[in-house]
């Protein structure tokens, strides 16, 4: 069965009734619970984070004059935690739908709307991040297993920037030669380090490595960084 877990679910609405509903909702659903409620949108970034809020739920007319700072703000928290955003509007304009497209938001509701509308998004959010999951922790595996076959020091930091270098550049929907040339800055802010220390790292690992003669020859006896980037990039993309 699809899993489920229990949605801890910020709620900032000016709208009494849609509160009343939204708390008829968590009576009624096991895995719906209201952990807060702003009826102006205050943004608390440590009570969120500390009381492990999965949904934040805001009507967009409490923060249509601020939206830029509060956005922003929320984004520095979406960037550590998977915080699920769902924006209602009045009504929907291009200004709207930039703001939506900006903030890679890809769920909002009209209002009025009826509460099970939220839930279902909810779901269908939580289905699809479950299946990214599975998807990401297979890929993972298969680029441990070929970095494991290079012989390449598991113990290392470098193995596991060079783990993170390989799941970048598949990952993300850009050409190869954009990824390679930025490889290593990416690859610093997921795992919060420096680009010099990545590289550095990566190359160290790769200078452990006892690797086996097939491959070296397949590196021209030379196996740098982004030569072993693009050989699990390739392997694992298809392409050879």
């Amino acid at each position: 069965g699809t899993e489920r877990f229990m949605l801890n679910v910020f709620v900032c609405t000016e709208h009494c009734e849609l509160l009343a509903r939204l708390i008829a909702l968590q009576d009624q659903k096991q895995d719906f619970h209201i952990q807060g409620f702003s009826s102006s949108a205050s943004l608390d970034l440590a009570f969120l984070a500390r009381e492990e809020i999965a949904v934040i739920y805001v009507q967009f007319s409490l923060i249509e004059q601020r939206w830029r700072q509060w956005l922003d703000a929320l984004q520095t928290l979406r960037s550590d935690r998977s915080i699920h955003l769902i924006l209602s509007f009045s009504s929907l304009n291009e200004a709207h739908m930039a703001i939506l497209l900006r903030y890679s938001i890809d769920d909002y509701l009209l209002e009025p709307f009826d509460v099970r509308q939220l839930y279902a998004l909810l779901h269908r959010r939580q289905d699809m991040d479950t299946a990214l999951r599975r998807q990401q922790e297979e890929m993972e595996g298969r680029i441990t297993a070929l970095l494991l076959g290079l012989m390449i020091p598991s113990h290392l930091n470098g193995f596991h920037y060079l783990k993170t270098a390989c799941s970048v550049a598949i990952s993300l929907p850009i050409s190869r030669q954009v990824v390679m040339k930025n490889i290593y800055s990416i690859t610093a802010r997921r795992c919060h380090s420096t680009s010099s220390r990545v590289e550095k790292c990566i190359r160290s690992a790769i200078h452990a490595a006892d690797m086996p003669n097939s491959y070296l020859q397949l590196f021209h006896g030379d196996p740098t960084s982004r030569k072993v980037i693009m050989y699990v990039y390739t392997y694992l993309k298809g392409i050879v």
